[in-house]
């Protein structure tokens, strides 16, 4: 679905959760093969038996804490190098074709050795963290890519934080200002805009499509975080704005986008009422 679609209002969703998928992160991970699965074989370094966090690159600001939505990249391989999930690659690079993965802390939606690990997370900043079966897995494993009492070691990457508290703040940024009256409640706006996720996956562009995106501001046309975002804007600035996902698409988005997914955008102003 491309176009208006993506930034016009619908229903937000309350509760925070994590993608899906088997083999990724969260708590309870389950797979359509049978556990008895004997293409999936023991992992001999079954025998880590405490949680391993290790500071890769250091982040910034203040560190993550319960009730936080952490947007990250990871890649999960077993003990002998092996692959079995993620979305970034060894470099800690954005997998193309892949989503970010978004999780609230502390809330029990991924398995314990994450809920641990990252704890204390900092924008920025990657971790490895080695994790044993008991805070994974388990016994039973996640086949047919996690054997029972696998160790897992993942190389984990904190794209965005958003606070407790801060679920509606919007963050912008005033690449180029422009000039005149700025934006307010009821102007009627003509704009260009480059929507992106935060692994720089471009999801739609009015630019793309040559065609300039028209509404009126706090009219309820757009996302909340949209309608804010423009505001005090002045003709022919270029801005950028951060747009957390309750004040965006929230946790089940209905046109394709990844559930609590932290959209930015940068927007050109290009008219205030017509002119």
């Amino acid at each position: 679905m491309k176009g208006q679609a993506f930034i016009t209002i619908i229903a937000l969703a309350a509760v925070l959760v994590g993608c899906s998928g088997s083999a990724k992160p969260e708590a309870n991970a389950t797979t359509g093969t049978s556990q008895g699965d004997t293409n999936v074989k023991p992992d001999p370094a079954s025998n880590v038996t405490e949680l391993k966090i290790e500071t890769l690159t250091p982040g910034k600001g203040t560190g993550a804490e319960d009730g936080d939505m952490l947007t990250m990249l990871y890649r999960g391989t077993l003990t002998n190098g092996t692959v079995f999930d993620g979305n970034m690659d060894e470099k800690a690079e954005p997998i193309a074709d892949k989503d970010p993965f978004a999780l609230n802390l502390g809330m029990g939606s991924v398995i314990q050795g994450w809920e641990k690990g990252l704890k204390g997370i900092k924008v920025g900043e990657t971790r490895k963290l080695t994790i044993p079966s008991d805070l994974g897995y388990g016994a039973q494993g996640s086949p047919p890519t996690i054997p029972p009492n696998a160790t897992l070691v993942f190389e984990v990457k904190c794209l965005d934080i958003v606070r407790k508290g801060e679920e509606m703040i919007i963050d912008t940024n005033d690449e180029k200002v422009g000039s005149g009256v700025e934006v307010k409640n009821g102007d009627k706006v003509e704009i260009h805009y480059v929507g992106t996720l935060l692994n720089g996956k471009k999801f739609d562009s009015s630019r793309d499509r040559k065609t300039p995106f028209a509404f009126t501001v706090g009219a309820g046309e757009v996302v909340p975080g949209f309608d804010k975002g423009v505001m005090k804007m002045k003709k022919g600035g270029v801005r950028k704005v951060r747009i957390p996902p309750q004040a965006a698409y929230g946790a089940n988005p209905s046109n394709g986008l990844p559930g609590n997914s932290v959209l930015t955008f940068e927007i050109e102003l290009l008219k205030i009422n017509g002119k």
